[in-house]
């Protein structure tokens, strides 16, 4: 096998699919980011993840129909490359990679500092010293490191073994929850926005928070040189993860709603640990600890996969002999990971969360850092949609649906998206797009130095 190659069909459909699950990150998400929805669609919770699912299922269809074609390590890189052109797609990758990359902080912050603190208050009646809380984020990274370094195969093992098992649980407890519940089960929550903050208003906000974390699951395009039959294995493993997991959101949304209560979903936003509270209430404290246990393995997982879906963009970068240096490229000899990309993410990453962490404290490090990411993948998915278009056109394949109405309907949503997550304009959440900005520009002034001939080299990505 060459040294600069990574291992070829080391990843079938299941891995492939749990790979894209664990880009979501179900367990986590229910915890952190379904939590976050509440706070804006409050009752119509379950409204907002229907129609966040009808919104996300558009802006998979752009790495769907790029899949069928095309396979490699760079991604959305290569993707926009053969739609628009090399320029274009470089900086089309360089927002994927930033927003991976902020996945991998903001996760292992918001785990390590601030979920486990709140869960040892709930269950234990300890308030946890903060200093204790920064090092368990570090073991978070360090943990992925590890499994980044060690390779896809015991990666894909890991996510496999271990999100089987959550998602079992998280059902279980879904079902459990509507039982529960009994009278109070209503169909209301799904027709009724006047539920949210500011009616549709609210729904609205909620939905793109629900979007940024079902769209997550395209990351696992980055695998496409590690995958069996790439073009029909992706498509497929990518539309099955995204159905099962917009249906388990859709389901742990209405469990949670109707047994905390739609017209008391206030403080369930303001809860620290809701899913945990409510499973602690109906089914007592041995569940709620095996709850939180897989909500800490689903950041570790949710941590793992966009690190390995970024380090692969870092290696295809560098194979390219674009922006970063060619010894990104090696590959570990027994491992078959892009071992110098590893070690130099997964540096840059320890020090970006302390230094977040260090100005802004554990939540606020995590908000700006997640407000980043979801700014990052936003601009990435404008520009990834146009390029879809652009690239069947070129083909002469073109169909007026599949690349033209829904790839501009998904951009529409991406640009609502950017909107509500940028406004109100509050600090230090408004310096997540000022970061963007300047890494956008860093991208550019690396691209404008390379000579044409370079950037347009022939035969660079796998077809």
């Amino acid at each position: 096998m060459a040294k600069h190659e990574l291992d070829r069909s080391a990843v079938g459909f299941w891995q492939l699919a749990y790979q894209s699950i664990s880009l979501v990150s179900p367990a986590g998400a229910m915890a952190a980011t379904m939590t976050g929805a509440a706070v804006y669609a409050q009752g119509a919770l379950p409204l907002t993840y229907i129609i966040g699912f009808i919104a996300a299922a558009f802006s998979i269809n752009t790495t769907v129909q790029f899949s069928r074609k095309l396979a490699s390590a760079g991604g959305f890189y290569a993707y926009a490359s053969h739609g628009v052109g090399p320029r274009y797609g470089i900086l089309t990758g360089w927002l994927f990679i930033l927003s991976y990359f902020t996945v991998v902080t903001n996760g292992s912050l918001f785990a390590g500092a601030v979920f486990i603190p709140g869960l040892i208050q709930l269950l234990f009646h300890i308030v946890m010293p903060q200093w204790i809380g920064y090092l368990i984020t570090l073991g978070f990274i360090g943990f992925t490191y590890y499994f980044a370094w060690a390779g896809i195969k015991p990666s894909l093992k890991y996510s496999l073994s271990t999100g089987t098992l959550e998602i079992i649980y998280l059902l279980v407890i879904g079902i459990g929850l509507i039982i529960v519940a009994g009278s109070h089960n209503t169909g209301t929550v799904f027709i009724t926005p006047h539920l949210a903050k500011n009616g549709w208003s609210g729904v609205g906000i909620g939905m793109i928070l629900a979007l940024f974390s079902m769209s997550g699951s395209s990351g696992a395009v980055a695998l496409g040189e590690e995958t069996q039959s790439p073009q029909r294995t992706i498509t497929r493993a990518v539309l099955t993860s995204f159905a099962f997991v917009g249906v388990l959101f859709v389901l742990l949304a209405y469990a949670q709603t109707v047994s905390w209560g739609p017209d008391k979903m206030t403080s369930f936003a303001n809860a620290s640990v809701p899913g945990v509270e409510l499973v602690m209430d109906h089914f007592g404290i041995i569940w709620a600890v095996i709850l939180a246990l897989f909500v800490i393995n689903s950041f570790l997982a949710g941590a793992l996969a966009p690190a390995n879906s970024a380090v692969r963009m870092l290696y295809a970068y560098a194979r390219d002999g674009v922006i970063f240096p060619s010894s990104f490229s090696r590959i570990h000899q027994r491992n078959r990971s892009p071992y110098v990309a590893v070690h130099w993410m997964m540096l840059v990453a320890t020090l970006v969360t302390i230094v977040f962490a260090a100005i802004f404290g554990p939540f606020n490090g995590f908000l700006v850092m997640v407000t980043i990411s979801s700014v990052a993948l936003y601009v990435g998915h404008l520009l990834a949609n146009l390029a879809v278009t652009m690239y069947y056109l070129r083909l002469r394949e073109f169909r007026l649906i599949w690349h033209g109405i829904i790839p501009s309907l998904a951009s529409i949503l991406v640009l609502f998206g950017i909107y509500f997550t940028l406004v109100p304009m509050v600090y230090p959440v408004i310096l997540a797009p000022i970061v963007t900005l300047v890494w956008l520009i860093l991208g550019w002034i690396f691209i404008v130095r390379q000579s044409p001939d370079q950037i347009a080299k022939p035969g660079k990505f796998t077809v």
